[in-house]
């Protein structure tokens, strides 16, 4: 099995200028744990929901005592300032064990996939590995 045939294509991206609390906001709105930050056409980073983690509960108080919330939380800040990078990347027509060891080995829950030009393809995560160890077809690699 191949990552072409696991990974999530077109996945949703943000540039290095975007603000904290617009990834924050995507990652909610869309349900995903991950973002590619993407600068001319090329993966310069990640953003995963960790990096931008912020107890809602804690803002709530700290907008009580009248400071700027966002500024505290610091959701004005750039996410390139939070991102990972450089980040690990692999192909489309690795093996999805490939992914899964990566992962493991990196340290990291998911792979941007990106074509020989270093174009993003999709985004495979630790999810998508195991569910292809659990299809039907794992013991068979096309």
């Amino acid at each position: 099995m191949r990552v072409r045939d696991w990974m999530s294509p077109d996945p949703i991206t943000v540039r290095p200028s975007t603000s904290v609390r617009e990834a924050r906001r995507l990652l909610r709105y869309y349900g995903v744990r991950h973002l590619p930050v993407v600068e001319r056409d090329r993966v310069v980073g990640m953003i995963s929901d960790r990096d931008v983690r912020i107890d809602d509960k804690a803002l709530d108080l700290i907008a009580a005592a009248t400071v700027d919330v966002d500024e505290v939380a610091g959701q004005q800040r750039d996410v390139r300032l939070v991102m990972s990078a450089p980040v690990h990347v692999i192909g489309p027509d690795e093996a999805v064990e490939a992914a899964a060891r990566a992962m493991l080995s990196w340290r990291v829950s998911a792979l941007p996939v990106v074509d020989p030009e270093g174009a993003l393809l999709g985004l495979i995560t630790t999810t998508d590995c195991l569910l292809a160890s659990l299809s039907p077809t794992a013991d068979v690699d096309g």
